[in-house]
């Protein structure tokens, strides 16, 4: 994502993954998410590790949007200066990211 070490501020947690082992992050790095029209400044936590996602926007950036995500609809509605905007998932590839997560589990446990 180029992110470099020199950005990143040294606040170390430990982080458990969807595959339930415990990683410690290398730290922390804010930068600005730009979704709908609407631009937040929000902190990750950086993992050296081979993720299947890019960033997991949790509870902190939902919350700083207003927002009111779906599981069922996979989507998410946020308000704007236009109006409630709604960003949608894309099925296909959740689904191609859940059977690569779960062939990285099968992997590590064989």
């Amino acid at each position: 994502m180029g992110v470099t070490p020199d950005q990143l501020r040294p606040e170390t947690q430990t982080l458990t993954g969807y595959d339930r082992v415990a990683k410690m992050s290398m730290g922390n790095v804010k930068l600005q998410v730009r979704a709908g029209g609407v631009t937040r400044k929000t902190k990750f936590a950086v993992v050296d590790a081979p993720p299947i996602y890019n960033v997991i926007l949790g509870i902190p950036w939902i919350y700083a949007m207003k927002a009111v995500p779906s599981t069922y609809h996979l989507c998410l509605k946020f308000p704007t200066t236009t109006g409630i905007y709604t960003l949608y998932g894309d099925q296909r590839v959740a689904r191609v990211c859940s059977v690569i997560e779960k062939k990285q589990r099968k992997t590590e446990d064989a």
